[in-house]
């Protein structure tokens, strides 16, 4: 086939060459697919709703003339007349043409007996099998029905199936080749016998074309069952084998299936599988004990295929043995086992569909690990299986996975390996590709169709679709490259006119295989433009519309093993600026598309073009490298490139950057975010020796050096700045300002040291950004291994919240007597009054965007012992709410409920001392007995932090403020608590805390001078008498200069005679004497009222006599003399 051009179907073969790498891609995407022609595919269709594609075969006729046939099946296709059924079934047999509908009816069943038989859906083509070239050709009905005693009513029909077997032409010769087989006629009938045969299910050919085997799943209560007969007439064996009976079990898990097992689904057979050279039978039982199983089988003396090796599926219900095929996948003479379990599904790695490939291990299949292929979810990967044959000339078979339910249905190619099975599909046939829907049901493989030396493979489908794949012979090519010179002097000039290098190329093929043309690429400078930067070459003799770094051209290879070669040559730019690194030459070459010729009437199908090999390297890279100059004497340049600082830094000018503090480890500078616009990186590099005893192992120029910069997404370069404007490198940033590149020169010299600043805005940086972190990487093309190292800042958001306080007063007095808390009615009652001021301000953006603030102030209600100290009497925040706006503190203060003034406290305040309530204290004034400080204990601070006292916290939220926010609290000091503990105690310091505090969920917040401490000191008010403070001494001296005044006072007037009594007469008194009363005055007397008895005056003189008694009138009251006063009574 590499004879002259003008006999070349394809038009003229050639080898075209690009020196470029943009075919290098087009190339591996087709190796993807590698050498079954997908663009040439043959289509065929059947009638609509026929099930046309439902089995395939690949068939080639060698008698009486050659002729390769598509056989496919479609057992739903319409009856013929005098079937007398509506659809029975029927095979097709499709040439090797570009037509889609020549596809004809195999002439196999004509006619029906009612009386005996049943054609409707008897689905004829279920099944379809080729012997190979030459052979014969096998398809079943599995579901024809046998008839007994019609319209009696022991009327009996039977599924027992039946098969033809045709001549190599398509021709049923009965002498020859048998003809119909129903291998269940005349056998007991009933669905527990084999009344459901259905024979035909599966068939196959041994592959030494002596046995032809049936599948009959419906046996024996759809246990199932396998025939095996020979059906060539000179082989002296002629005995029909089947598998054993419900009767006959052996022992071992081989020994016998359960019923509903399906055994017999799908069939095959192999020499090798168990004993070398000896035949076995390998038959599917898809519903075996749940799982699926594989069964082994060898015949035996009694016509019985007895099992031998079963194989179980690993998943219920996974449909495990549904499909089956036997191939040697890796050539080591021992076939191996493929299986498939269309049904199987794995839920968290959403799997669908699996093909299980065992390796044989020398006849023994026990402990052998299956390598599982499997498929997409609900695909029914695996439901069908075809061996290939050699696909790709490498030695090993290759075999065809069917996924007819993958999107439009996809059939995956593997290839066999010394392995076993590549995992990787090699290929991937998609129905979406040829228009096909349910793709890839049935697979046919193995035959060379067009002569071309390669298995062809065919795929049906249940869209009344099949479609044959041709494969592409594949070409082995060799080239080099060759150039001159192979080093480039900058200094000596060698192109034409002697102002430029130039560099010649030659580049030569030779192929193995059928050629029919190649297009070589070559690209100059590769690795530079793959980089993004400017080439550094043209090819002055290039075609005008190609990249100035490509040239292209074509050889043509007439023959194998001719040696075609082609020559190109390019140019150095001026003004090379990489002077170290070498030019990459990239050769790269595919096939020539070939244009198809228009195919004359009856001259058959066009050869498919051929593909390289896909695996075999189609590039080649050669290095062109410059003579290098200042990098020591051997030629290499080793620097010494070292980042040996790299730190944040405030700008305080252009020229003045001071570095950020530094956490408490000293890696990480610490970064607050406080409306600085921008931020300052300080870099220096320096090119020195590493080790400056041995100044010439490294150190040396370092060309093209750079500084790679990668910032984060909250940095954004906006320029550069150094101290010396010398040192001023280039830098330029991508379009987003993310990514810095900055040169430091080219060549750095040894030595070189240059320090400069990146200046990077900080707009970006939000109150979510915790860390800012640059990476820095160092590049050079001289000799020298780098790494990237990065900068990194730890960001906290500084919130401009300042807090002050004040107390009024700031000195308080206590005095007073010593009460109850039960007596307390009003505030007035506790003691002197108080009043706290915290401000907070407030110089930057609402808290709003920050969380929630809370000023929280630490009033210490009680000292140590539970006593009151600090009365909180209210408690008011100003401010905190928005503008004019009050907002409430918890807990609630006034928990005794007191009365409480509720006049505004700044008028009251400025209220003079005469107005002040009862019970305030004012200050003493200037003339009041001071206490001698000797006589004072101690001094006394009453702090909660100190555990002095006991605190209660008022918390008040600062929900938005944009200035300042004051919290207000009134409070009242606890005079009885003062005077029972500390009376005696020099001055008493009472400490009220405050703090602001932010709840977020931003984790870098930070407070400086966040808390303040208000002091009041606390006196006793002088002025006031407390006993238990005046000591005994002074009592005594008190009581006995009392004694001493009373002494005096008493001495005085008994001198005066005070105690002198005035002398009066001395006064009788009168005398009273019984007086003995008739009985019947008395009762007179007690009817009476009882008058008044009146005394005389005592010491009056008047007196009547000694027995003178008043006389009692008629009333009761005594009678009256003449001076108006009781007369005496007479006895």
């Amino acid at each position: 086939m590499a004879g002259a051009r003008s006999r070349d179907p394809w038009g003229a073969s050639g080898i075209c060459y690009l020196f470029g790498s943009l075919l290098v891609e087009l190339l591996f995407s087709r190796a993807v697919a590698f050498n079954l022609d997908v663009m040439g595919a043959l289509l065929k269709e059947g009638e609509p709703g026929s099930l046309f594609g439902f089995s395939v075969a690949l068939h080639r006729q060698l008698q009486p003339q050659p002729q390769s046939w598509l056989l496919v099946g479609a057992p739903q296709a319409l009856a013929l007349p005098g079937q007398q059924a509506n659809r029975t079934g029927g095979l097709f047999a499709c040439p090797l043409s570009l037509e889609e509908t020549d596809c004809y009816r195999v002439d196999i069943d004509q006619g029906a007996d009612m009386q005996k038989e049943s054609k409707e859906n008897q689905w004829l083509g279920v099944s379809v099998r080729s012997q190979g070239p030459g052979g014969k050709i096998v398809t079943c009905a599995h579901r024809y029905e046998a008839r007994q005693r019609v319209d009696q009513i022991l009327e009996t029909r039977d599924m027992i199936g039946r098969c033809f077997v045709l001549s190599q032409d398509l021709a049923i010769r009965d002498e020859l080749d048998g003809g119909e087989w129903k291998f269940c006629e005349g056998r007991p009938q009933g669905h527990e016998q084999f009344g459901f045969c259905q024979q035909g299910t599966a068939a196959a050919f041994s592959p030494d074309s002596h046995y032809l085997l049936f599948g009959a799943p419906g046996t024996y209560n759809w246990k199932g069952l396998l025939f095996v007969t020979n059906i060539d007439s000179s082989d002296p064996d002629q005995l029909v084998y089947k598998t054993l009976d419900p009767a006959d079990r052996l022992p071992g898990p081989a020994g016998d299936l359960a019923l509903n097992s399906y055994l017999g689904f799908s069939i095959d057979s192999g020499k090798g599988l168990v004993h070398a050279e000896e035949l076995s039978f390998v038959a599917g039982a898809p519903r075996a004990n749940h799982k699926g199983a594989v069964v082994i089988l060898r015949k035996d003396s009694a016509s019985r295929l007895v099992p031998e090796v079963m194989l179980s599926g690993e998943r219920l219900t996974s449909g495990f043995g549904y499909s089956l095929a036997v191939a040697d996948l890796n050539s080591d003479g021992w076939p191996d086992l493929i299986v498939g379990a269309p049904y199987f599904f794995e839920r968290q790695e959403e799997l669908g569909g699996a093909v299980y490939v065992y390796l044989n291990q020398g006849g023994h299949w026990a402990g052998i690990s299956p390598l599982r292929l499997c498929g997409s979810p609900d695909s029914m990967f695996g439901i069908s299986l075809a061996v290939l044959g050699d696909l790709n000339q490498d030695g090993f078979p290759d075999i065809a996975v069917g996924a007819p339910f993958d999107g439009d249905g996809k059939v995956f190619i593997y290839h066999g390996s010394s392995l076993g099975v590549v995992a990787k599909p090699s290929q991937v046939l998609e129905g979406e590709a040829v228009g096909i829907k349910s793709f890839g049901y049935s697979l046919s493989g193995g035959l060379d169709m067009d002569g071309n030396q390669y298995p062809d493979l065919l795929v049906g489908s249940l869209a009344d679709t099949a479609v044959l794949f041709r494969a592409r012979p594949i070409l082995h090519v060799s080239h080099e490259v060759s150039i001159a010179p192979r080093s480039i002097d900058l200094e000596q000039p060698n192109c034409a006119g002697g102002h430029s290098v130039c560099v010649d190329l030659r580049v030569c093929f030779s192929y193995i295989a059928v050629p029919s043309g190649y297009s070589p690429t070559v690209d100059a400078d590769t690795d530079r433009r793959l980089r993004g930067q400017v080439p550094r070459v043209t090819f002055p003799s290039r075609n005008p519309e190609e990249p100035k770094h490509q040239a292209s051209g074509t050889v043509w290879l007439k023959h194998q093993h001719d040696r075609v070669c082609g020559d190109a040559m390019f140019q150095l730019q001026e003004n090379v600026k990489d002077k170290l690194r070498a030019i990459v030459v990239t050769l790269s070459y595919s096939l020539q598309t070939p244009r198809l010729r228009r195919q004359a009437p009856g001259q058959g199908l066009p050869p498919v073009a051929p593909i390289l090999n896909a695996h075999q390297p189609s590039t080649q890279r050669a290095e062109i490298h410059f003579l290098k100059q200042g990098c020591g004497e051997d030629k290499i340049c080793q620097s010494n490139l070292q980042l040996v600082r790299a730190r944040f830094c405030t700008r305080i000018s252009d020229t003045e950057f001071q570095p950020l503090p530094m956490d408490a480890d000293g890696t990480t500078a610490l970064f607050a975010l406080s409306g600085q616009p921008v931020i300052g990186l300080e870099l220096m590099v320096t090119n020195l020796p590493s080790d400056p005893a041995q100044p010439q192992a490294d150190g040396d120029d370092a060309h093209e050096a750079q500084l790679l910069v990668m910032l984060p997404d909250s940095l954004h370069y906006s320029g550069v700045r150094a101290l010396d404007p010398a040192e001023k490198p280039l830098c330029l940033s991508n379009e987003n300002a993310s990514h810095v590149e900055c040169e430091l020169g080219n060549p750095m010299k040894r030595g070189a040291q240059v320090t400069f600043y990146l200046i990077l805005s900080t707009s970006g940086i939000s109150i979510e950004t915790t860390e800012l972190e640059v990476e820095l990487l160092l590049a050079t093309i001289s000799e020298q291994e780098l790494h990237p190292v990065s900068a990194r800042a730890r960001v906290f958001i500084e919130l401009p919240l300042s807090i002050a306080g004040m107390a009024i007063p700031q000195q308080l007095f206590f005095s007073g007597v010593v009460r109850g808390e039960r007596a307390m009615q009003s505030e007035w009652d506790v003691g002197s009054k108080v009043k706290y001021e915290v401000t907070v301000s407030n110089q930057g953006q609402s808290l709003k965007t920050l969380g929630s603030a809370f000023l929280n102030i630490m009033w210490p209600h009680e000292i140590a012992n539970g006593k009151w100290l600090l009365y909180p009497v209210r408690v008011e925040l100003e401010g905190g709410q928005g503008p004019g706006q009050k907002g409430l503190c918890s807990p609630r203060p006034n928990i005794l409920h007191l009365d409480v003034d509720s006049r505004d406290r700044r008028r009251r305040e400025l209220e003079p001392p005469e107005q002040q309530e009862p019970g305030e204290q004012q200050e003493p004034s200037m003339s009041w007995w001071p206490v001698s400080s000797a006589e004072k204990k101690k001094n006394i601070t009453l702090d909660c932090a100190r555990g002095t006292a006991n605190c209660v916290v008022f918390s008040c939220p600062l929900y938005s403020f944009d200035r300042a926010a004051v919290l207000h609290v009134w409070g009242r000091l606890w005079n009885s608590t003062f005077l029972e503990e500390y009376s005696a105690v020099k001055s008493l310091e009472v400490i009220v805390r405050a703090n602001i505090t932010v709840k977020s969920s931003i984790k870098n917040l930070m407070l400086r001078d966040a808390s303040i401490v208000i002091p009041v000191m606390v006196y006793l008010d002088p002025m006031a008498v407390v006993v238990e403070g005046v000591p005994w001494w002074v009592i005594l001296l008190a009581v006995l200069a009392g004694l001493l005044v009373l002494a005096l006072l008493v001495l005085l007037l008994w001198k005066m005679g005070f105690f002198k009594r005035a002398k009066h007469p001395e006064a009788t008194v009168p005398q009273y004497h019984a007086v003995k009363i008739p009985r019947e005055d008395r009762q007179q007397f007690k009817e009476e009222k009882t008058g008044t008895i009146l005394r005389n005056n005592w010491g009056s003189p008047r007196r009547e006599g000694p027995d003178a008694h008043p006389i009692l009138a008629a009333d009761g009251h005594p009678e009256l003399g003449p001076d108006g006063h009781p007369g005496p009574s007479t006895a």
